[in-house]
């Protein structure tokens, strides 16, 4: 599939369908360039629990948890840890953060106030053209469809832990 069709179907996912998408093309650049550390399967991990979070209560509590870098991608300082590892990598601070900043700023830049479809689409293309740069597969854009920003106040429809597992098992990018 082309990069604009991918696009053209993408348009009315959910900020959560348009998330889980960026946080595959992450984590499949991530591999590719060797990017391996327990800070990173936090984020990851984290970043996955996000649409199982029914309750503000429980949203409250998930928020806390949110890791050194989820906050790298708020605007934060690199994480020590990975300072260390920066030289290995075939990219600098200023394009790792822009990497985590795409899914990070779908979710939190959303959580206080009005949905930005402009914005949050945004961030999603550029997630979509790292993947078509670096010549990763787009993911099945089809296990999405049923989760649209007309819905929920751009959150779409809850979704149940299985359907979130097979989101994050069968949208895979290689």
């Amino acid at each position: 599939m082309t990069l604009d069709k991918f696009i053209s179907l993408a348009q009315p996912l959910s900020l959560t369908a348009r998330a889980c998408i960026s946080l595959h093309i992450t984590e499949a650049y991530f591999r590719k360039i060797g990017l391996k550390h327990a800070l990173v399967d936090e984020f990851f991990d984290h970043l996955w629990d996000h649409p199982l979070q029914g309750e503000p209560k429980e949203f409250s509590a998930w928020e806390a948890k949110r890791g050194d870098l989820v906050d790298f991608g708020l605007t934060d300082d690199l994480p020590d840890d990975l300072d260390e590892i920066m030289p290995q990598l075939p990219i600098d601070e200023a394009e790792l953060f822009a990497v985590c900043e795409a899914p990070v700023e779908i979710l939190w830049g959303n959580f206080f106030r009005t949905a930005d479809d402009e914005t949050s689409f945004d961030y999603l293309k550029f997630s979509l053209n790292l993947a078509e740069r670096e010549s990763l597969i787009f993911p099945k854009i089809a296990l999405y469809q049923d989760s649209l920003f007309a819905e929920n106040n751009g959150w779409g429809k809850p979704i149940s832990q299985p359907t979130r597992d097979a989101w994050r098992a069968e949208g895979k990018v290689h």
